[in-house]
């Protein structure tokens, strides 16, 4: 049964990517309001009250806002998600603070419940939805390919995918075989650094594979420009913040005293459990991508 689901949602998270535009965004939008509810489960097993309406609808947002430059008829330039995400984020926190304290709860609103409401949403909200960003990605000055398996950004998320598997898996796979010391056992009782060493050092290789591949055999419009020497420096970012993903998740799965975010995929745990070390890892290749190889910042 594990296998069985493990195939489904590579399936269905591969074939989202491949099509990009509005598909890949409901996709994994779809997964982060579902990673929602587990976050919200997890408070609440603290005994904290954020507001589930004010997450979800924000979540959708996000995915929404990244979406919106790939709908045909809207006409909206590329820079439009980007732009409005700071707004987004600022109308969410102002609606968080303004809804708790008028909730008609006896007692009223905490600190806490309006700290864990915009923690939500930008946890699952604005970070995941970069991944999108990521994907509707073009070099400045390349007009916009139609095709979706020729698209620039198809090879940054292939880069980005291949460094947090490389990371998850060996180091996974590292730690079972050479594992002696613990990376941190009060958070996380089974990762160990050497197994931490092993996928670090496996996501440069696959970061600097990935990168030749895409610019000389897969993509005619060399997506990575030539730089090759920028392919471990994105996949040591890049598996950094899945590592730091992963540990902080179950971070938060300890606070709450939860061993899964939930039971949705049977044999994987949670959404949470399943895309973890994505959440960090997309947003921050995103912003390697436009810095480091693109110049756009």
């Amino acid at each position: 049964m594990r296998v069985f689901w493990g195939w489904i949602l590579f399936a269905v998270a591969v074939g989202s990517i491949l099509f990009g535009g509005p598909i890949l965004a409901i996709i994994f939008g779809t997964a982060a309001y579902l990673a929602g509810e587990e976050y919200i489960a997890m408070t609440r097993a603290k005994g904290m009250h954020p507001s589930p309406r004010i997450i979800r609808s924000m979540i959708i947002a996000y995915f929404v806002i990244a979406a919106a430059p790939e709908i045909p008829w809207l006409h909206l330039s590329a820079q439009f998600s980007e732009d409005h995400f700071p707004l987004l984020l600022t109308i969410g926190v102002c609606i968080s603070f303004f809804r708790l304290l008028f909730r008609q709860e006896s007692p009223p609103a905490t600190i806490a419940d309006i700290a864990t409401t915009v923690l939500g949403f930008i946890y699952l909200g604005w970070m995941p939805s970069h991944l999108v960003l990521l994907r509707n990605l073009t070099p400045p000055g390349l007009e916009h390919i139609s095709n979706p398996l020729q698209q620039p950004g198809l090879a940054y998320v292939w880069a980005t995918l291949f460094i947090v598997w490389a990371t998850d898996v060996f180091a996974y796979y590292g730690g079972k075989k050479f594992g002696k010391h613990l990376l941190y056992p009060q958070v996380s009782p089974k990762k160990t650094i050497e197994g931490a060493a092993v996928g670090f050092l496996s996501s440069l290789f696959w970061a600097t594979l990935v990168f030749y591949a895409a610019d000389h055999y897969l993509f005619p419009c060399h997506p990575f420009a030539g730089k090759l020497w920028l392919a471990p420096l994105m996949g040591a970012v890049g598996s950094i913040g899945a590592q730091l993903g992963d540990l902080c998740e179950s971070l938060l799965k300890r606070d709450a005293g939860m061993k899964d975010s939930s039971q949705l995929i049977p044999g994987h745990g949670g959404i949470l459990d399943r895309g973890d070390s994505l959440i960090f890892a997309s947003a921050i290749c995103y912003y390697w991508v436009k810095l480091a190889v693109l110049g756009m910042i």
